[in-house]
């Protein structure tokens, strides 16, 4: 593929994924964002961390044919 249209793709992806919504692409899979609320958790030393929030991408592959 040409090195111009994988950029535009990317953008094109990256852009909608920033709008957080799903991108799902026919024979390959679904982009989308899943946020993480904030959060505690507690390591073994009793140390208390607060997680702060996160927009993570999630990626599923397609299989036979379907997202």
């Amino acid at each position: 593929m040409d090195s111009t249209f994988i950029k535009a793709f990317r953008e094109v992806v990256r852009e909608e994924m920033m709008k957080k919504n799903v991108v799902d692409i026919e024979r390959i899979g679904r982009f989308e964002v899943i946020h993480e609320k904030q959060h505690e958790e507690r390591r073994d030393d009793g140390n208390v961390l607060m997680i702060p929030p996160v927009d993570r991408v999630h990626f599923t592959a397609e299989t036979d044919g379907e997202a």
